[in-house]
């Protein structure tokens, strides 16, 4: 903003005035140009209102959240001469409080700072936030013992001036870091006037408690007039506190590594291995530095190669993706492997890597391989289960891939009950067996034979152009079943069925409508007896 935008002075005079007038119960404070409180002028003290001491700055009053709005207030208090914005106090965190800025400088040198809201109590004090010095200077002698010390000392370690000149400093580090400090002294002894070395040690508080310092000493012992060491004392224990927090996460998370039944490896965005546990190596036959995708591709099933490729490429451009494949491992065959793979971004939206997890799940796989065949596959016959022909009938009507047609045929095996009766079940399952191996062997590609029943054949078969088609599908099948020989109790039995066919062209029908056509042209047939349909199932002899 320009100078023409300030208010007048004469107009903030009267801003201020007003404001004084109106809230008597305010706090207030002189700011210089800095934004750090100054020194309250005699004018503004006589107002009444009650004095902000002890503080800094307003930031330092009100709550970390509110910060933003004090400093877009102060932009504009410093461009316009006034300005105002809405907080919470640490004093008062539930009370929303305005907070004034009125430019003053033309009269008292200073801006002024008024803080009212219903919520503040006469009783109220706001306490200014505690300023921990970070850093302290220490004059030591040749052996390491203090002649001067500054007044900063009490807040880091608790300890006076007073008590600290005539001590020797290593009484204040903590044991477990005196050899690094008596080391690190004996090579500053030995490096020319002025030089410096620099060290961090563990201290040990007045109450017992650590605190980390990075201390820099400079040698000016060959000084004639004033022989000393000065030590350059800075508080880093916020730094090593996160450095230990940074360290501590990564522990855990390498001991998790190690502890969960998984291969977790990192890589970089050039797909390079910076972190991978035991398991990993193991599986992958590969060490940090690798490029992951070698290490990967080259155990990968040749089938599957091309998606886990297209896979740990995607990854590095921020595409999670989650696969199986098959994995050849030496001494333990093919196996399969569950791959999650998650990318890892900045801030920004950059990939900078991505974690990828492996696990085994050969058995989980076989099992439901199992599971499927179980829901899938009548166990006698190797047909597939009413259910599963029903829903491949469903996907024959209803496939986005147009194809001619689908033909439904319906099979009844003609006098099964006797040969049960005569010879035993397991003389019948053999029969059923038998019709169903004919069955699948004179069908055409791609169609689905099912046993719904007893002793009832579903086979469905699409792209079959019209019925006529249809109807020479059930001759051959017809011609399948009197070709087939069963050897019982020294004779054969010749299985034959009574059949109908059902047919309807792609888009049209449903699966219940088609199924009780065909069930129904079946019946038809089996009560007229007539032609090849409805030849009985007749043993004779060998």
């Amino acid at each position: 903003m320009t100078d023409k935008q300030l208010m007048k002075p004469g107009d903030r005079d009267a801003v201020l005035a007003a404001l004084v007038a109106k809230y008597p119960d305010a706090f207030i404070a002189a700011i210089g140009s800095n934004g750090m409180f100054a020194p309250m002028p005699r004018e503004v003290t006589e107002t009444g209102l009650r004095p902000i001491e002890g503080a800094s700055s307003m930031l330092g009053l009100i709550v970390d959240d509110d910060q933003r709005l004090v400093i877009d207030a102060w932009s504009r208090v410093v461009a316009e001469g006034v300005a105002s914005c809405l907080v919470h106090l640490k004093a008062a965190p539930d009370c929303r409080v305005r907070m004034h800025f009125v430019d003053a400088t033309h009269r008292y040198g200073v801006h002024i700072a008024i803080i009212n809201g219903s919520g503040l109590s006469a009783d109220l004090t706001l306490l200014p936030e505690v300023v921990r010095p970070r850093l302290v200077t220490m004059i030591k002698n040749q052996v390491s013992v203090v002649t001067e010390v500054g007044a900063e000392i009490g807040p880091l370690l608790g300890w006076t001036p007073a008590e600290l000149v005539g001590q020797r400093t290593l009484e204040l580090v903590h044991p477990g870091d005196q050899q690094r400090a008596i080391a690190s002294w004996m090579d500053m002894l030995g490096t020319p006037h002025g030089s410096a070395r620099r060290v961090r040690l563990r201290h040990l508080h007045r109450d017992g408690h650590t605190v980390w310092f990075e201390v820099t000493n400079h040698n000016y012992l060959a000084d004639p007039g004033d022989p000393r060491v000065v030590a350059e004392m800075l508080d880093i224990s916020d730094e090593m506190a996160a450095q230990e927090a940074v360290r501590a996460a990564e522990q855990l998370m390498r001991r998790l590594t190690e502890t969960i039944p998984l291969s977790i490896l990192q890589v970089t965005h050039e797909g390079r291995i910076t972190f991978l546990n035991e398991r990993a190596a193991r599986q992958v036959k590969a060490q940090v530095g690798d490029v992951l995708s070698q290490a990967v591709l080259e155990a990968t099933e040749p089938v599957d190669r091309p998606v886990v490729e297209r896979a740990l490429a995607g990854v590095l451009t921020g595409q999670d993706t989650d696969l199986e494949y098959g994995h050849r491992e030496p001494g333990a065959g093919n196996r399969r492997i569950r791959a999650n793979l998650r990318a890892l971004a900045d801030d920004s939206g950059t990939v900078t890597g991505a974690i990828v997890c492996l696990a085994d799940v050969t058995e989980e796989a076989s099992l439901r391989e199992t599971l499927w065949r179980q829901a899938t596959f009548d166990a006698l016959t190797g047909c597939h289960n009413r259910a599963a022909t029903v829903a491949a009938l469903q996907d024959a009507l209803t496939t986005p891939d147009r194809h001619a047609g689908t033909a439904v045929i319906f099979l009844d095996l003609n006098s099964f009950k006797p040969i049960n009766d005569r010879y035993g079940h397991a003389a019948g399952d053999l029969l059923l067996s038998q019709v169903a191996t004919s069955l699948r062997g004179s069908v055409p590609s791609g169609a689905v034979v099912g046993r719904i029943g007893g002793d009832e054949f579903v086979a469905v078969c699409r792209d079959i152009g019209g019925r006529e088609s249809a109807e020479r599908i059930g001759a051959d099948l017809l011609a399948a079943l009197s070709a087939a020989r069963v050897q019982v109790d020294g004779g054969t039995l010749v299985p034959q069925a009574s059949l109908g066919v059902a047919w309807s062209a792609y888009g049209g029908g449903n699966p219940d409508e088609l199924l009780a056509q065909a069930d129904a042209a079946m019946y038809a047939m089996k009560r007229s007896r007539s032609g090849s349909r409805a030849l009985d199932l007749t043993p004779v002899a060998g």
